[in-house]
């Protein structure tokens, strides 16, 4: 891990250079001057400084300075906004090594200050010192107002003395120099995750949370890191690690990095914090203050007090996590649009946000006061007394509101795990939706549609009973002076015949689409009905040459009979007829195919001597209203499709392939045919 002291007057690294110290395992420090970082940089805890210089040469001279008079050996960087002659010389003078002026290689920066950072890991600080070399280590125990007992005693107290980790862990850090006589000890901290979406990622960086004997500018710019040094020594192999070689130490002379953070520190031994299922810290301290070793029983002591420690800190984060998760509910369902009232197995109102009180009108005036059960109207307290106490759940169901024409939707949710057995009575939620505005909105598109409908209807029968009209109205114009003439009589007589037959046929589509064709009645032979509903559709179009052709696939097409309305059934067909004998006027022969499957329905195929239906129409076809010619309403096919319905069949269009080559396909259950 690499630490980097970043000097400017603006507290923030320039857009430009911010690639450059965007490294994860980067730690950037930045500070105004560098007597702000004054013990980190005496103890050599940076790689490199960083000097942005906006100033003047004076300014940056004094800056200089204080470094070199801090530390000969670190690397100093200055960068400026643009070159100037002056201030290259008076950094090189001042014994500044590199110069740069904008705009800035960030890659070359970039590898200047990582070889830096290495370099600097392969030489140890002369300043270490090894603290180990006594003449004879002592071997006796603890004494006894120190004993174990005494300790572990006098600690338990304060790791239950407060919630607040960082509180208990300072008290406790004090405590334990009045039993194991350190000057020096700081306890790093993975960084505590309060969002779910991060609980499991393990945390990087170790912060000093608590401190002893550690300069406070040190403790703001030093951290330690899992990946190297001595977090990751510790991370990977948990034991007490010293600072040099021993007989209880598996720390080697080639991890120049924990050489380096134990010299910063100016410690000597370093154990992990764990909450006896993984790492979550560690501890670094220095040796006793009369400068003799720690005995085994000592060292033993610090592990297992360290473990206890671990062990308080997860349970102060858990609950400090489970406050927040808790209040972060409390304010999302505070902050809900829709009412929500908690139930407890005892019926008990454990909350209900502002939105419930509003809708119920229930302690608005008086926030603090609890509601009770009681309270709440019947159509709400029988239905959630029955849901916690015999697990009973209804569908969503609306009440009314407490101003005319509110509404609301009430949902009842119950408490349980998934996969848990039901267990009675059970916590159980209520949530309370405003539906005033969407049901205003369905009775609105409701109105809407109806209108529409209406219109359209009127419109499609205005226009074809006024077609119908014309030729009447100008045979009414000429009665008078060509009523003798036979010519006019017969073309009076057809276009009476014609065009009442026409409004006719308008008049009953509209019955049939508006009321039951009362299915059933009488038995009727299939062949009859569709013989019959073929010469009234040929005589309605006018067209002579159309013909009608049979395709039988049973032994007499009498024995098909049908429980059917003759005339609504004759109607469906003779619409059927209508559009295949409009739709293809040149086309003669309509073949019709009955047959039979297997389970004993019957069916009846329709194909005219045209193309067929598109993909298009076979999904629009039987919409009412819906048609591609100029003349007509467009309830053919509707009407044909309900009447068939009603007589327990099914209507189906279809585009002709290899496999199907049928227009039309018409379904009668066996239950409703006997033959």
């Amino acid at each position: 891990m690499s630490h980097f002291l970043f000097i400017r007057d603006e507290p923030s690294i320039p857009a430009k250079l911010r690639e450059v110290f965007s490294a994860p395992e980067d730690r950037i420090v930045i500070r105004q001057s560098a007597l702000e970082a004054k013990s980190s940089l005496a103890r050599s805890a940076f790689d490199a400084v960083v000097i942005y210089s906006e100033g003047t040469e004076l300014e940056l001279k004094r800056t200089l300075c204080e470094i070199r008079e801090l530390t000969e050996q670190i690397q100093i960087v200055v960068l400026t906004p643009e070159y100037n002659s002056s201030l290259e010389n008076t950094a090189f003078e001042n014994r500044a090594d590199l110069y740069f002026a904008e705009p800035i290689p960030s890659k070359t920066l970039a590898r200047v200050l990582m070889n830096q950072h290495e370099n600097k890991q392969g030489n140890t600080p002369s300043s270490m010192q090894d603290w180990g070399n006594h003449s004879q280590q002592r071997s006796s125990n603890i004494s006894h107002a120190t004993s174990t007992l005494n300790v572990l005693r006098d600690l338990s107290h304060i790791l239950s003395f407060s919630l607040d980790y960082k509180a208990f862990t300072q008290h406790f850090i004090l405590k334990l120099r009045e039993h194991i006589s350190f000057s020096r000890i700081g306890i790093f901290l993975e960084s505590s995750a309060k969002q779910s979406l991060v609980k499991n990622k393990q945390s990087k960086h170790l912060t000093c949370i608590a401190s002893l004997g550690l300069p406070s500018d040190l403790v703001d710019c030093f951290q330690l890191s899992r990946e190297v040094g001595i977090g990751r020594e510790l991370t990977e192999y948990p034991r007490i690690l010293h600072k040099e070689s021993g007989t209880r130490s598996q720390f080697t002379h080639g991890n120049s990095g924990s050489a380096k953070e134990f010299s910063v520190l100016g410690c000597h031994l370093a154990i992990p914090i764990t909450d006896r299922e993984e790492i979550i810290g560690l501890a670094v301290l220095n040796g006793p203050v009369t400068g003799r070793d720690y005995t085994e029983d000592e060292l033993e002591l610090l592990y297992l007090l360290m473990e206890e420690l671990g062990l308080a800190i997860r349970n102060s984060r858990l609950h400090s996590e489970l406050a927040h998760h808790g209040q972060l509910i409390e304010n999302v369902m505070h902050s809900m649009s829709s009412g929500a009232i908690v139930f407890s197995e005892n019926l008990d109102i454990l909350y209900m946000n502002d939105a419930a009180k509003r809708f119920l009108d229930l302690g608005q005036n008086n926030p603090d006061r609890r509601i009770e059960f009681a309270e709440l109207p019947p159509k709400l307290a029988k239905p959630v007394h029955r849901a916690v106490e015999k697990g009973e759940l209804l569908e969503p169901f609306k009440i009314d509101g407490l101003e005319p024409d509110e509404v609301y939707q009430v949902s009842i949710f119950p408490f349980s795990q998934k996969g848990e057995l039901m267990r009675l009575p059970r916590p159980t939620m209520l949530i309370i939706e405003d539906f005033t505005k969407i049901e205003a909105s369905k009775e609105s598109a409701r109105s809407d549609t109806k209108n529409q409908t209406i219109s359209l209807i009127a419109e499609r029968f205005a226009h074809e009973i006024r077609n119908s009209l014309v030729p009447l109205s100008t045979h009414a114009q000429l009665i008078d002076k060509k009523i003798q003439q036979p010519k006019f009589q017969a073309s009076l007589k057809s276009a009476m015949l014609k065009e009442t037959a026409r409004i006719k046929r308008l008049s009953e589509q509209m019955l049939y689409m508006a009321q039951s064709s009362q299915a059933g009645g009488s038995e009727v032979q299939l062949n009859v009905i569709i013989q019959k509903a073929f010469q009234r559709a040929r005589t309605q179009t006018d067209n002579t040459l159309a013909e009608l052709k049979i395709e039988n696939q049973l032994e007499s097409l009498a024995s098909l009979t049908l429980e059917a309305n003759p005339e609504a059934l004759t109607h469906a067909f003779e619409e059927l007829f209508l559009n295949s004998i409009q739709a293809n006027p040149d086309a003669q022969i309509i073949q019709v195919e009955i047959c039979q499957d297997l389970t004993g329905k019957r069916l009846v195929r329709l194909r005219d001597g045209g193309t067929g239906l598109t993909e298009d129409l076979v999904k629009q076809a039987t919409e009412a209203f819906y048609t591609t010619r100029h003349t007509g309403v467009g309830l053919g096919l509707s009407v044909a499709q309900k009447v068939i319905t009603e007589h327990q069949g099914e209507l189906k269009l279809n585009s002709r392939t290899q496999e199907r080559n049928w227009d039309i396909e018409i379904e009668f259950p066996s239950y409703r045919i006997h033959a």
